[in-house]
């Protein structure tokens, strides 16, 4: 982001809205509107809508954690409000616009708690295989691609959602996390051919594999309301089936990934399917591992699943 020259006092709202508008034109809506929540608090914490981000001090940072703490806030939420003003401030500074002589920043540290289990076991799992959707389309989809998540090592909703007949390559699944950009490749096994040629659109019908979002360039509007459709249906087929945690559309991603664990698989492997990239040192390691070795452990956690849907 080019400018001129410093300017000697910097509006937080219009340069987080600067921010906000660069990360969704870099695909990036999550981050996008997780910079308008986070910026929206603090400022709503000042009582000042005009803020300059020169008066931001450590003071300031830690007053607006107990603020958030007195709301009733998650500590992992406060985290990623204090991440996202932190990011903020840091742009500014590579940018030019602020030459703090303290980092209102320096020092802070954010120690996440860990998040209740989400995982279910794969018994839950073959159960779901057959479970009767009561004629109901949504609920049929939504158990479908819960299906397919398990056995695509793990894939999230939102790649599911835009995935098309071009990340299908020579009998693999071939496509990139919308999140941290990861290539992920994998064998299509018998069982995600199924649910991948159930609905394979006919010619013109819609631009991707799976009826979620519409063709052309939908909106983050749009995939959050197909979202939220998802997990309302996931919440009637948890209720259905008595799962020990509250089903959402997160779950079978640590379901995969606790089965693999489970299954002796390696954590270097488990992180190559999932597409993590926070971690460095699995990430170094993760550029010398050959796609077969993920195929095999594929193989091992979806057996189960893949006899249970006639994929042998």
């Amino acid at each position: 982001m080019a400018r001129k020259k410093t300017s000697p006092s910097l509006s937080l709202l219009e340069y987080a809205r600067e921010r906000i508008g660069l990360k969704k034109k870099l695909n990036k809506a999550s981050t996008a509107e997780l910079y308008l929540v986070a910026v929206n608090h603090f400022l709503r914490f000042t009582g000042n809508t005009a803020f300059r981000m020169e008066n931001l001090n450590r003071t300031l940072i830690s007053d607006f954690a107990a603020y958030l703490q007195y709301k009733g806030l998650a500590t992992n939420t406060i985290n990623s409000y204090q991440s996202s003003l932190r990011a903020i401030y840091n742009a500014a500074c590579h940018d030019g616009l602020l030459r703090p002589a303290e980092h209102p920043f320096q020092g802070l540290k954010l120690k996440r708690e860990p998040t209740v289990k989400r995982a279910i076991s794969v018994t839950h799992i073959r159960e779901l295989t057959s479970l009767k959707a009561d004629g109901s389309q949504s609920r049929e989809l939504a158990i479908d691609l819960c299906l397919f998540s398990f056995l695509a090592c793990g894939m999230p909703f939102v790649d599911m959602a835009y995935l098309t007949a071009g990340n299908i390559r020579n009998g693999e699944l071939v496509y990139n996390r919308r999140k941290t950009g990861a290539q992920i490749r994998m064998e299509i096994t018998a069982a995600m051919w199924q649910i991948i040629r159930k609905y394979t659109p006919r010619d013109g019908e819609r631009e991707f594999l799976f009826p979620i979002l519409p063709s052309g360039s939908p909106t983050h509007s749009q995939y959050k309301h197909r979202l939220a459709m998802h997990n309302r249906e996931l919440k009637a087929v948890g209720d259905k089936l008595h799962l020990p945690v509250p089903f959402t559309s997160y779950v079978m991603r640590h379901s995969w990934a606790s089965a693999a664990l489970q299954s002796g698989v390696s954590v270097a492997i488990i992180s190559q399917g999932l597409g993590h990239s926070s971690e460095k040192t699995t990430r170094y390691y993760l550029s010398e591992l050959d796609v077969s070795e993920l195929t095999k452990a594929n193989r091992i956690i979806s057996a189960p699943i893949n006899c249970l849907l006639g994929g042998g």
